[in-house]
């Protein structure tokens, strides 16, 4: 049996590193904050206004659980973490757990999600040895980046335009970068709600890169893609906050699109 776990982080400036760097701690944090954003446009030449990774901190991480038994892949857990359910620690360390044995599936996760991880890891001083090596090619753990198996050699698409050409939602009302001003308001359920879109949707392009590869049968594809479509709403209604499941309302249905996408390949294969 063969255990995949689905992993999205979205994340808002460390305080205090920007603090730090800005060197004026009596300075209102969001004037120290318009000043580290302003000189990081300032070296890209106007370009970017993105931080560099050591700047960020997780507020929000959802990941789904799945296993694959006999060319059959079933969701079996949904998790959705803020980081006002608990210190940031206690949750790297669970999260660190929960990836022992699994095999990672993102979005840019190599670029991105992995070693923010292993950056707040390091702050806090937590052990990550395993996924520390895998990162550097000098470990076990196993790492499927769908942006870098859908791209190849090619250049790379946003997750929303990959979703969308698959018949999912992509990206609707939220996307990353409102998450700052959304954090700044307290939006912590809105937040978790649009993370778990960006990991569900990198799921179900994961099954259907298998399925395109050959690692996953037509049937075996067609199978998983309905267990999914039947696990989500039980697991959201199980799992998730109130006020996360308000943030999904009506998601899964306008995935639907997606589902129905699996009919044309199986009645090819019935002829």
């Amino acid at each position: 049996m063969r255990r995949f776990v689905t992993l999205d982080l979205e994340t808002v400036p460390d305080e205090a590193l920007v603090s730090a760097v800005d060197g004026e701690p009596s300075r209102p944090y969001p004037e120290q904050l318009r000043r580290v954003l302003a000189e990081r446009r300032a070296r890209t030449g106007g370009r970017s206004d993105f931080l560099p990774l050591p700047y960020h901190r997780p507020v929000a991480a959802c990941l789904l659980e799945a296993e694959e038994d006999g060319g059959i892949v079933r969701v079996t857990d949904a998790v959705a973490w803020t980081d006002r359910r608990g210190p940031e620690a206690a949750f790297l360390e669970t999260m660190w757990q929960r990836l022992e044995g699994a095999s990672l599936v993102t979005f840019h996760g190599k670029g991105f999600d992995l070693p923010v991880l292993e950056l707040r890891s390091l702050k806090h001083a937590i052990p990550t040895p395993a996924w520390f090596g895998a990162a550097r090619g000098t470990g076990g753990t196993e790492h499927l980046d769908v942006k870098e198996l859908l791209a190849g050699q090619a250049t790379a698409a946003p997750l929303d335009l990959y979703a969308k050409l698959v018949g999912l939602p992509g990206k609707e009302d939220v996307a990353g970068a409102d998450v700052q001003a959304l954090y700044a308001e307290g939006a912590l359920d809105r937040i978790a709600g649009y993370c778990m879109t960006d990991v569900v949707q990198t799921f179900l392009l994961f099954l259907r890169v298998r399925l395109v590869e050959g690692s996953l049968t037509p049937d075996g594809y067609a199978e998983s893609a309905a267990l999914a479509r039947e696990a989500l709403p039980r697991l959201f209604a199980r799992r998730l906050r109130p006020g996360e499941r308000t943030a999904l309302d009506g998601f899964l249905d306008r995935c639907a699109p997606f589902f129905e996408g699996r009919e044309p390949a199986l009645r090819a294969q019935a002829l």
